[in-house]
């Protein structure tokens, strides 16, 4: 499975597991990720003796997750609304999991792998880590994200991100608020990671989630009703002939 969920105790891991193709998303993969949120979902949601307090995301291999599968698009144009609805989706349910979510980012997360860091609430990413939204180089708007990144980062800030496509290291990604905290090195990552699991496991479980509720109530990033505006704005693309024209020169460029 290109992603799955699994339970150790009071916290889960979700696992992006296709790291051959840079844990990419496409069908697959946003079929096998609907699976694993919905596992989560039951398990935050379970009998406290049973539950999940903290969710970790990871991803295997050199990259978190390279954005979406640009061969599939540049192949049928179509499908890239539906990746666009599907990672609204992903980020919105994130947001909605009643107990904080742990990113743990090495390498690439760009354009849609970007973005499902939105919906997390603490993201630890490696100094050498690539984060950004370089998408409009392909006639792709990366509005889909909007809902959430703007209740993490300065308006200012998610401005010039989102419009001037800038990839940013660990260190400038903490500064710019794509993440929450830079490892010490590379190396490091899944021990800081695993320490801040530890650490929320350590707080009260009620007052975290009473915390992100009213975050998320207050911050608006809680209101289901902004997502799918968003991800039209993002999918209409999709239906014009910027896109398909941008993204085969793209990938033509990519392959030589």
């Amino acid at each position: 499975m290109p992603a799955h969920f699994h339970q150790h105790g009071r916290h889960g891991t979700l696992t992006l597991a296709d790291p051959s193709r840079r844990n990419a998303m496409g069908n697959a993969m946003f079929a096998a990720l609907d699976a694993a949120l919905s596992a989560a979902e039951t398990r935050a949601a379970a009998e406290s003796g049973e539950r999940i307090d903290v969710l970790l995301l990871r991803g295997e291999g050199a990259a978190f997750c390279a954005g979406f599968d640009l061969g599939a698009c540049a192949e049928r144009p179509e499908l890239l609304a539906d990746f666009v609805r599907a990672l609204s989706g992903c980020v919105q349910r994130l947001r909605a999991l009643p107990c904080p979510v742990v990113a743990q980012v090495q390498g690439a997360a760009l354009a849609g792998g970007c973005a499902v860091l939105a919906g997390c609430d603490f993201v630890i990413v490696a100094p050498d880590a690539q984060l950004g939204y370089p998408v409009h180089r392909i006639g792709v708007s990366p509005a889909v994200n909007l809902p959430a990144l703007l209740a993490n980062a300065l308006p200012g800030r998610v401005r010039a991100l989102t419009m001037g496509g800038a990839l940013l290291d660990g260190r400038a990604a903490v500064a710019h608020g794509l993440a929450t905290h830079c490892a010490a090195t590379a190396e490091a990552l899944p021990a800081e990671s695993a320490a801040m699991v530890d650490r929320l496991l350590a707080k009260g479980p009620e007052a975290l989630r009473a915390t992100k509720r009213w975050l998320n109530e207050l911050d608006g990033s809680g209101d289901a009703a902004r997502y799918p505006a968003a991800a039209e704005a993002s999918a209409a693309a999709a239906m014009g002939a910027e896109f398909p024209a941008m993204l085969r020169d793209f990938w033509a460029k990519q392959r030589r």
